[in-house]
């Protein structure tokens, strides 16, 4: 399932590409092929988005944390936009090469997104500072996501309580998500 395919990388996917209508609309070719874990990295949010209007979702590299996500099948020819969504090409995100670890136990490597700017650490149970917080219309993909890609219910409820800052997201983003 893992198993390389000619022209093909893997992607893991953590924060809004958990949903598959969110991962679509840039990315046609991507192919949900399971979920896993990275481990040493805790889910964090940091960035303001003027399309979600809240914060957007980082990995932060911590010791003995872990974040589960989806691990896509996406063609070669759509790096560029996966690159471009993500804002690889406005220093917003940079690409990485991570370690995912599947629910058999198998290791497969996987390109992933990463803030260019972390924010301060903080313990896992520690909550999010409200000039941190997502939109209510990000967390809810990201909620979706879990849900829909079968991540941990552990996982799911610990994503569950992350507050959001009450706003939507920009009507053009809400107009995309309802037309896939």
């Amino acid at each position: 399932m893992f198993a390389p395919v000619k022209d093909t990388f893997l992607y893991f996917a953590y924060g809004s590409n958990l949903l598959k209508k969110r991962i679509h609309i840039n990315n046609p070719s991507a192919e949900f092929i399971g979920i896993g874990r990275l481990d040493n990295h805790l889910l964090d949010f940091m960035k303001y988005s003027d399309h979600w209007r809240g914060t957007s979702a980082t990995i932060v590299p911590i010791q003995d944390s872990h974040v589960w996500g989806a691990v896509w099948r996406v063609q070669n020819k759509d790096m560029p936009s996966l690159d471009w969504q993500e804002g690889v090409d406005t220093n917003w995100y940079f690409p990485k090469t991570v370690d995912i670890v599947t629910l058999d136990g198998e290791t497969v490597q996987c390109r992933t997104y990463q803030q260019t700017v972390n924010p301060p650490p903080r313990k896992e149970d520690e909550l999010l500072p409200e000039d941190r917080l997502p939109s209510s219309t990000y967390l809810e993909c990201i909620l979706k996501g879990a849900e829909e890609c079968f991540l941990p219910k552990e996982y799911v409820l610990k994503l569950k309580k992350i507050p959001h800052n009450g706003q939507k997201a920009s009507p053009k983003m809400i107009e995309k998500l309802s037309m896939m």
